[in-house]
């Protein structure tokens, strides 16, 4: 039986759907078709894998200092928005780079 503060809302689920949105709007990369979609989903996988890593160290290095437990729900969450955050920082990157003429990858 979950807890009251680990139950899911509605608003959990519209900040989970517009973080993927989100990160799909800017994880899309443009090139010929099948060579874009398999970057893109590359992109996706990458960011949150980096969200789950990221989590997890954070968790992990700040549970026993700060003497807190977070449940699964914010986890995942905490997940979802580390993925925007990385998908919007990477898309910032290299908008800058080609805006002063550096190449990226």
């Amino acid at each position: 039986m979950e807890t009251n503060d680990q139950a899911w809302t509605k608003k959990d689920y519209f900040h989970i759907g517009l973080s993927i949105v989100i990160t799909l709007i800017f994880s899309i990369r443009g090139g010929e078709l099948p060579g874009a979609i398999f970057v893109t989903v590359r992109y996706l996988l990458a960011y949150y894998l980096y969200g789950v890593v990221m989590v997890l160290m954070f968790v992990g290095l700040t549970k026993k200092m700060f003497k807190y437990k977070p449940n699964k729900k914010k986890m995942v969450l905490w997940v979802f928005y580390f993925a925007t955050f990385f998908a919007v920082t990477e898309l910032i990157h290299e908008g800058f780079l080609m805006l002063t003429g550096q190449e990226f990858h």
